[in-house]
């Protein structure tokens, strides 16, 4: 059986931009604040040391967002960083392993709840690549299967959700109707891009833009 994983919804505002002649059609989404916040946590867990230069060449935001999404990372227990002068960048501080803020209360702590609950899907989740519906039918070990393992819990309403979320950051999932098969990102490794950018004051993507 061969395993893929990532290593590497909310319902929004879709916007569709018009393009010129000779471009390709792009379909943009309105990034919401728990996508930029697991963009910027994909960031911090693909590195060893991050400089804030790293961060605004992938997103186009503010120290001060910069600073507030990390403490909302930290309360999840995603991260504990902290800055070094001497690399004069954000460095984990292994000698504080990250814990969840048990404090946290009301709609802040049911955000960070999610928040955790997607970073385990982007770490986490794999399915079987070499299974085919003539020789297995539905018997195969899916993304889908897989998310119920991790959270058995988790009814089909939050499953497609959480899928429509990662969708939403770049870590594609998809269904063949054909091929009766579930398809999904393949790659463990940060990307120099991630098709986002700024549009009259909001923070975009591009969904064309798969980065895995």
């Amino acid at each position: 059986m061969s395993i893929t994983s990532g290593c590497s919804v909310q319902n929004r505002p879709i916007r569709n931009r018009r393009m010129k002649a000779g471009e390709v059609y792009v379909e943009e989404i309105e990034l919401s604040q728990t996508d930029r916040q697991l963009l910027l946590y994909d960031i911090f867990f693909r590195s060893q040391q991050v400089e804030y230069e790293d961060i605004t060449s992938r997103l186009p935001i503010g120290k001060k967002m910069v600073q507030r999404d990390i403490k909302t990372l930290t309360d999840a227990g995603l991260i504990r960083i902290k800055y070094s002068k001497k690399y004069k960048a954000y460095i984990h501080d292994l000698e504080h392993p990250p814990s969840f803020n048990e404090n946290a209360k009301g709609r802040y702590r049911i955000h960070l709840m999610k928040l955790q609950r997607i970073a385990t899907l982007m770490k986490e989740l794999c399915m079987d690549t070499r299974s085919y519906y003539d020789v297995d039918g539905d018997a195969y070990f899916s993304c889908k299967t897989c998310y119920y393992e991790l959270f058995p819990e988790a009814n089909e309403r939050m499953r497609q959700r959480d899928f429509k979320q990662l969708n939403n950051i770049g870590y594609t999932i998809t269904y063949n109707n054909y091929e009766r098969r579930y398809k999904m990102w393949e790659g463990s490794y940060l990307r120099e891009d991630f098709g986002v950018f700024l549009k009259d004051g909001k923070l975009m993507r591009d969904m064309g833009f798969e980065l895995y």
